[in-house]
């Protein structure tokens, strides 16, 4: 029916080529994207809708209900006292109800001013406007003027809003984000309401309604942030030119000047941040999964636009998170004070993190949940502490809370509660104390240094809100006697003093000299925002700090100054053990920048005296293969470090020039680097991606061809044939010819096909198997390059022929070709085919990201096939969601979900462990109703999730790619495909790149399932992040491990390993087959799924690996739960293990093996947890 207006409202109103935006629906989309269209317009879109309306109703249909939450039955009692029974809050807290309605509705986000006020904005709109429905949400401002925990008095500032999703109140009135528009609201006459509106900045986008502009708030300094999220591209014209910010990221704005910056970039729907006392931010991701992301000036993370590189979050595998704050305050319960607290909203529970600095950045730890509750309607979105010490929580309060999934008209989506509830250490007493706006300045300055970081940040703002000839003396005395201890007061003094013009150059350099790293981070991150005079110097001094994250802010002002002189400086960072944040921002630098140092590295001898750790970083920062050049002179004076050398090869691969690569050629052939592999390696990445072969003469390819080493002849087939080397095809046919092994007859094969038709006839021979038919089906593979409807017919008549052929093999080239499946198609109509291949190719055409209905329709025929698959109707999908909820048992669906015949993990991870294709499940149960996980199921390309949308990619070659993207600029787009390898396709490649309406989720994944392990599978995805039910735990587990997987080779490595003892799978591990497996949600590895090493040492030993990134070296400790019977090594060095068991390790990546006799273990599980310890003083993550 909208979908039906819509298309009447475009052809009527011919504004078809106009639209405002990129919505799909003018019905759904248009009021809130305030397009320039006149009100008629909108009065025809309106009629039209009624119209069908009308229609529908009388023709005797009805319009179904969206499935998606279909299955929710039983919506909450919205009474406040039976939610708040839910609650289960943490040790030492009591929870009261601060506000709700009729006071307030639907919170979205909260920000006391300095009169202690809570201001919220509020949206019973949302998700979008119905037609002609005026908007009236609300800016409520609530004040507990009694000081008993509760919230008695409530005002209406400012009505008939449209999805507000920002606010901040400063002194005299409030910044309100609204849909386009950053607003000013004043209260002129003092009666508590709005009547002046002043639009500030005006063109943030609008494609999605929880992507608009929001999260305000007030930056240590003095500036305002707020966020975008990743469908909202916005285009602002201020006072100092147009700004862009294209996808997620984070603005930065001055108030007076209205100077706009954007600070960082990237993030799926970031709506948290916060700054700590040194004024570091961090935020939290509504729609990610890496938990905290510790932000700084030019950092890029996950989906930033036409980013080429990103950096994570601090703790991959968490679920979505909204809001952030940090808990101050001695009054809190014992080891709250410095935790940052954020929203699970999806798992009806607030988190808790423990961050620490580790290098240049940060290490975090899940902590205790600071309540939980199996509410369903209980949607926490935003949190803050108090002026009183209590912690306050904005619940949206809504059973439905997906977006883009679930019908925006669902009657069961809530318009008309919402709650603000406040978390209070148990006996805290009532607030006594004068709020900042009623202080004195010396009460105000005496403030700065409380101990609770709400009051500092008050004080700090109400300083900056009065007038400078009554503050600015009293605050620069006041800093100059903080000067001495150089702490963190002194930086509350600086910023304080920035809103007036700056500090002097004396108290900045206390600030500079201070002993606090995080106090001399800050002081460069001042100096540079206020580009002090002698910042060049501050900053080469900064840069050779023995803490990381000075150097790291002296990094940002050095690219700042961009001058050759403060680029050289820079150089000095760059160190073999950087931590990843530091290594990004030096890329970022040199990146940015490149045209400026690029000259002088080829013309200025001081540059070209660099050591080749920064050539190296400064040729993978550049996008002209230029700064390869002096690297090329260090390789062959022999000047490169063995372990820097895979870094140089793989630049030579993706960017090295004819030029260059010609002298990667000769050393291939001369052999005297002891690696002509390796170079063959970086000719072939390069010929393969990017059409760049060798300047000279290429005929020695040949002896490559003729080479005993097999891989090498690979190499040379598959060079010879993309180079197109004549002199080489007298060796190619040898080899076909020959009795030469099968995969280098193979290469040559399909090495034929690159030279064009001329050797069709031969191709053809081969692939109907009248010449060498041990090689037919490679000689169809190749056939598929010079004639693709030949080789169909070819492969359709070996499938025929063979009832055990490999369907993969024959038919997977022709259908990677854009034009394959027509083709394929063709070639079909009269085969006949058996049962099962016809089935298999059914599936395959499902498979495929372009739908093919011909190809479909053409195996069924084939195989005289009925439809293929299961099929539910909405009345099944119910009576299935209630047998499940019933009877299904989530522990006999993990083990379904385990199959490895489903490969479910391929795709998805729990807990950050498994495949990255799909989304994390960590919560899923606790969002998705059951019918919705149904459907899911059997329906994958109904609704496919955001961020996992299908990209599929024609290349000039009419090869077809498709994947999740991971990266996409305008050099390469790297699509994760259903494999989970990431593939790298260069933008010129690329003829035609579109979203794929089809899901990488088989259609018929659950096909062969019977009901009892439907219900099954389903109740365990039910179960998933519901409390009480299977929540991934807090604690730091391995997830992600190689178990040693020998498969049909197990006589092989059994005898390897019986041969070179227990600790020979340690330190030779590359000669061992490994395969990735994950621990089940618990965090224990099954050892049911491990083969058995018999006989080693007289024991039969089990083998699994894990990966941990040090960031900061010295010892690990880990927790094995019943350590007995366990061997564990780290690299090749065996560790004595124990109930508790310290690991000594360098920074970077490092291998735990471990080794378990299972005769003297009682328990078939495996858990080893990363843990704190008094000896443990490194510091590391698990790599999953």
């Amino acid at each position: 029916m909208l979908d039906q207006a819509d298309r009447l409202f475009f052809r009527l109103s011919g504004v078809a080529s106009t639209r405002p935006c990129r919505c799909r629906s003018v019905v759904r989309c248009l009021p809130h994207c305030k397009p320039q269209h006149t009100r008629a317009l909108v009065q025809v879109r309106d009629i039209m809708f009624r119209f069908w309306t009308v229609l529908i109703l009388c023709s005797g249909m009805s319009a179904a209900p969206a499935f998606a939450q279909r299955g929710l039955k039983d919506v909450p009692d919205p009474d406040p006292s039976k939610q708040q029974a839910s609650f289960q809050v943490a040790e030492g807290f009591e929870v009261n109800l601060f506000a709700a309605e009729p006071q307030i509705a639907k919170p979205i986000q909260m920000n006391w001013d300095n009169q202690g006020r809570l201001w919220v904005a509020t949206s019973e709109t949302y998700p979008h406007i119905k037609p002609g429905q005026k908007p009236n949400d609300k800016i409520i401002c609530l004040e507990d003027t009694d000081g008993d925990g509760v919230a008695d008095k409530h005002t209406v500032f400012a009505d008939g809003l449209l999805m507000p999703t920002a606010i901040l109140p400063t002194n005299d009135g409030v910044y309100v984000g609204a849909s386009t528009e950053l607003l000013f609201f004043r209260d002129t006459d003092g009666d508590g309401k709005a009547d002046e509106k002043r639009i500030v900045l005006s063109g943030f986008g609008t494609e999605d309604t929880h992507h608009v502009v929001h999260t305000l708030k007030r930056g240590p300094a003095g500036d305002i942030y707020f966020n975008q999220s990743i469908y909202t591209h916005s285009h602002l014209e201020t006072p100092f030119g147009v700004r862009r910010l294209l996808a997620g990221g984070t603005w930065q704005m001055n108030p007076e000047t209205i100077y706009l910056d954007v600070f960082c970039r990237g993030l799926i729907n970031p709506w948290g941040l916060v700054f700590d006392q040194f004024g570091q931010a961090f935020e939290t991701d509504g729609a990610g999964s890496q938990g905290i992301n510790y932000v700084f000036p030019g950092s890029v993370m996950v989906t930033a636009h036409n980013a080429a590189r990103t950096v994570a979050g601090l703790n991959p595998g968490q679920p979505k998170h909204c809001g952030l704050d940090i808990l101050t305050g001695d009054h809190l319960p014992e080891g709250w004070a410095g935790r940052f607290v954020t929203n699970d909203f999806r798992g009806n529970r607030i988190n808790s993190f423990e961050l620490s600095r580790s290098g240049s950045g940060y290490a975090s730890v899940q902590a205790d949940n600071l309540l939980t509750s199996d509410y369903v309607s209980f949607r926490p979105v935003d949190v803050l502490m108090g002026p009183d010490g209590a912690i306050y929580v904005a619940d949206w309060y809504n059973p439905i809370i997906q977006h883009g999934e679930v019908d925006f008209r669902d009657e069961r989506r809530d318009h008309e509660h919402g709650r603000i509830w406040r978390i209070a250490p148990k006996d805290l007493p009532r607030l006594t104390r004068k709020m900042p706006a009623d202080s004195s300045v010396k009460e105000l300055l005496a403030l700065l240094k409380d101990d609770e970081k709400w009051w500092r940040d008050a004080a700090r703002a109400e300083l900056t809100f009065r007038p400078e000839s009554e503050v600015a003396g009293p605050v620069r005395e006041w800093t100059e006697a903080q000067a001495q201890e150089a702490g963190q007061a002194l930086l509350e003094g600086l910023w304080t003093l920035h809103r007036f013009g700056g500090a002097p150059q004396a108290l900045l350099q206390a600030a500079l000299n201070s002993d606090d790293a995080g106090v001399r981070s800050a002081a460069v991150r001042l100096a540079a925002d206020e580009n002090v005079e002698d910042l060049l110097a501050i900053s080469k001094k900064a840069i050779a700090d023995k803490h990381p994250q000075v150097q790291l802010e002296a990094v940002h002002a050095l690219r700042d100054i961009g001058t050759a002189e403060s680029l050289l400086i820079c150089t000095q960072a760059i160190q073999a053990d950087n931590d990843r944040f530091l290594e990004f921002s030096l890329w970022q630098t040199f990146r940015d920048t490149e045209s400026v140092w690029l000259p002088q590295l080829q013309q200025n001898a001081q540059w070209q005296k660099l050591p080749a750790n920064v050539l190296l970083t400064l040729a993978n920062a550049a996008g002209s293969p230029a700064a390869i050049d002096p690297l090329l002179s260090l390789w062959s004076e022999g000047r490169i470090p063995g372990e820097q050398r895979p870094q140089l090869m793989e630049l030579l691969a993706s960017r090295g020039t004819p030029q260059q690569l010609q002298q990667v050629w000769e050393w291939a052939q001369t052999k005297d680097r002891n690696q002509p592999l390796a170079w063959l390696y970086v000719l072939n990445s390069s010929a393969e991606r990017r059409r760049v072969k060798p300047n000279g003469d290429l005929n020695a390819v040949a002896e490559f061809i003729q080479s005993d080493d097999v891989t090498a002849a690979v190499l040379g087939c598959q060079l010879a044939g993309m180079w197109k080397v004549d002199g080489a095809l007298d060796a190619l046919q040898q080899t076909i010819a020959s009795n030469a092994p099968a995969k280098k007859r193979r290469a040559a094969v399909l090495a034929l096909a690159e030279f064009g038709p001329r050797f069709k006839a031969e191709l053809q021979a081969i692939g109907a198997g009248q010449k060498h038919p041990e090689l037919q089906v490679a000689g169809i593979e190749a056939l598929v390059k010079v004639d693709i409807n030949l080789a169909s017919r070819l492969a359709v008549q070996v499938l025929v022929d063979d009832e055990s052929a490999d369907i993969g093999a024959v038919l997977d080239p022709i259908l990677r070709r854009n034009n394959g499946p027509n083709a394929l198609s063709k070639a079909l109509q009269k085969a006949e085919l058996p049962t099962e291949t016809a089935i298999a190719g059914v599936r395959k055409a499902n498979a495929l990201p372009k739908k093919s209905p011909a190809l479909v329709s053409a195996f069924q025929k084939a195989g005289s096939l009925g439809p293929v698959g299961k099929t539910m109707t909405p009345e099944q999908i119910q009576q299935l969601a209630t047998a499940v909820v019933n009877n299904g048992s989530s522990a006999r669906g993990e083990l379904i979900f385990r199959r490895e015949k489903l490969q479910c993990l391929k795709c998805h991870a729990i807990g950050g462990a498994g495949g990255k294709v799909g989304p994390d499940l960590t919560s899923i149960g606790a969002s998705a109703p059951v019918d919705y996980l149904i459907e899911s199921l059997f329906l994958p390309n109904k609704k496919i999730k955001e961020g996992y949308h299908t990209l599929q990619i024609v290349t000039i070659d009419g090869l077809v790619k498709a994947g999740v993207p991971v990266l996409q600029n305008q050099d390469e787009v790297h699509l994760r495909n259903a494999d989970g390898k990431v593939e790298v396709i260069p933008a010129d490649d690329i003829d035609l790149s579109q979203i794929s309406p089809v899901s990488l989720m088989p259609a018929d994944l659950v096909a062969s399932l019977s009901r009892d392990e439907l219900m099954d599978l389903v109740r365990f995805l039910a179960a998933l992040g519901k409390t009480g039910e299977l929540v991934v735990a807090k604690q730091r587990f391995v997830r992600t491990w190689q178990v040693l997987a020998p498969g049909e080779r197990i006589k092989e490595v059994n005898d390897f390993v019986r041969h070179n003892n227990p600790e020979s799978v340690a330190t030779q591990p590359q000669k061992l087959p490994w395969q990735t497996v994950y621990s089940r949600v618990v965090g224990s590895l099954d050892l049911s799924e491990v083969p058995v090493m018999g006989n080693v040492g007289g024991r039969n030993l089990q083998y699994a690996r894990f990966e941990v990134e040090v960031a900061t070296p010295g010892k690990i400790a880990f927790r094995i739960e019943q350590p007995q019977g366990v061997l564990m090594w780290a690299g090749d060095e065996e560790v004595a293990v124990d109930q508790t068991t310290l690991v000594p390790l360098e920074a970077g990546r490092h291998w735990i093996t471990v080794a378990v006799d299972a005769k003297n273990r009682s328990s078939r599980q495996l858990q080893i947890e990363m843990i704190e310890a008094p000896e443990a003083d490194g510091q590391a993550q698990l790599v999953n």
